[in-house]
């Protein structure tokens, strides 16, 4: 009787097994074999190679793009899924309560209502261009695997719907890139902080070319150093609590012919961000007709924020512009829906945000905002603690046009120096620099952002 109980024990142990491995089979990605997909003009070919790199074979841009959307979403979809909900407010419908706060912070900030205003501002009813027709044939890939593909195991451990992707999704890449590349977040609070608790001598160990006079000006009470100090800590703790990692770092060199052995140019770029896994940047290799590049490219962005092609090879790294500041906004006397610009009364804006949380009612909470930008008061608490007054964050990315779609499409097709230039100057937000080098001996470095043209003092 007992050796029959545990046959049957040890056969159903063994079924399971095989269930188990049959559907974690089932649910992995797809590097060989051939698939029917609606939406392609001929035939492509995909080649993965030991490290998993897709080198994609087409007859056409547009295919090549489609293809990339493709395998893109197969191999990281979930990574996909994360960054467009931190940048556009979205995690609570999926992780509970735990992350309003992240969210109520991006809502506030409205990196999705700038992907609104982008697409309104650049995508005419015609989307002939070829940065267009390729972004849209990347999108029609990814909901190609969305539609056709096995669903990945995270969306099924979290009961994740998959949603079509949008060009929305496509421009919400770039704002949470910009983030993590806005050092004044974090650091404006943190400097008033040293300033403050440890004078301005201090600071000139700190800051080139730090003018004499600017550690005078009495901007915050020195009472206030610990204060200072938490407002960049809840902000650190926000990106601590994000579910990808932020964008910080790199680094880069490029070095002339006349200075290298063989008498080429020398091109390195590392673009190291917060360690995730998987890698923040997706590597893949496409070939067709016009195009023949190998980039390293963010989740469901279009086109290698970095790489090569036959000709040149293009990096960055953070430009670290001040990007960011922060008003202190004077309401008008007896009434909270207006405060001061210069001599002028002007009215605060107000917009509504729900959030859906997960196992919990939808929270719905005002976003004000002035004319130098969102008040950040109810997301930053600590702010509450030094003023009584609005507080306004002014971040260049969200008042400034979007042609970051545009620009390194421009850059990867680039064949001369001239091009890629153009392309780089068409970057507005986030800062960086551009580094160059091409087949003909040619080295560059290029800073690229609208700097704000400050009035003195």
């Amino acid at each position: 009787m007992l050796k029959k109980v545990l046959l049957g024990l040890g056969l159903v142990i063994l079924l399971l097994i095989i269930a188990v491995f049959i559907g974690y089979n089932s649910l992995k990605p797809s590097y060989k074999g051939s698939q029917k997909l609606d939406g392609l003009q001929s035939e492509v070919e995909i080649i993965f190679d030991t490290y998993g790199v897709p080198h994609i074979t087409a007859q056409s841009e547009e295919d090549a793009h489609f293809a990339l959307g493709y395998v893109h979403a197969q191999d990281r979809l979930f990574q996909m899924e994360m960054l467009r909900r931190v940048a556009s407010g979205r995690l609570s419908e999926i992780f509970g309560m735990d992350l309003l706060e992240t969210d109520q912070f991006f809502r506030t900030l409205g990196i999705s209502l700038q992907a609104e205003e982008a697409i309104e501002q650049f995508w005419t009813d015609e989307q002939d261009e070829p940065w267009q027709i390729n972004t849209l044939a990347y999108l029609k890939g990814i909901n190609q695997f969305i539609e056709k593909g096995p669903k990945p195991v995270e969306f099924h451990l979290l009961g994740i719907s998959m949603e079509p992707y949008t060009l929305q999704d496509v421009y919400l890449t770039t704002g949470f890139m910009a983030f993590g590349f806005a050092e004044g977040f974090r650091e404006d609070p943190l400097v008033s902080t040293l300033m403050n608790k440890l004078g301005g001598d201090y600071l000139n160990d700190l800051i080139i070319d730090w003018e004499e006079m600017a550690e005078k000006i009495p901007v915050y009470d020195p009472k206030m150093e610990q204060n200072l100090l938490s407002i960049s800590t809840h902000t650190k703790q926000l990106l601590d609590n994000l579910p990808v990692a932020p964008w910080l770092g790199s680094n880069s060199w490029v070095i002339g012919p006349t200075k290298t052995a063989g008498g080429k140019v020398l091109f390195a770029n590392d673009t190291h961000m917060g360690f995730s896994q998987p890698s923040v940047w997706y590597e893949a290799h496409i070939e067709a007709p016009g195009m023949s590049s190998y980039g390293n490219y963010a989740a469901g962005f279009p086109f290698p924020i970095l790489g090569h092609n036959r000709y040149m090879a293009v990096g960055l790294t953070m430009f670290e512009n001040d990007d960011t500041d922060f008003f202190i906004e004077k309401p008008v006397e007896g009434n909270s829906n207006q405060y001061w610009y210069g001599e002028e009364k002007l009215n605060f804006s107000s917009r509504t945000e729900i959030i859906k949380v997960k196992d919990s009612d939808d929270i719905s909470f005002e976003v004000k905002s002035s004319k130098h930008g969102p008040i950040i008061n109810p997301v930053i608490p600590e702010i509450s603690a030094i003023y009584n007054q609005p507080v306004a964050v002014s971040w260049s990315y969200l008042q400034l046009p979007n042609q970051n779609l545009q620009a390194t499409y421009n850059i990867i097709k680039a064949n001369n120096m001239e091009d890629v230039k153009k392309g780089a100057s068409m970057i507005n937000s986030p800062g960086l620099n551009v580094m160059y080098g091409d087949v003909d001996g040619n080295i560059a470095w290029w800073t690229t952002a609208k700097l704000w043209q400050r009035s003195e003092g």
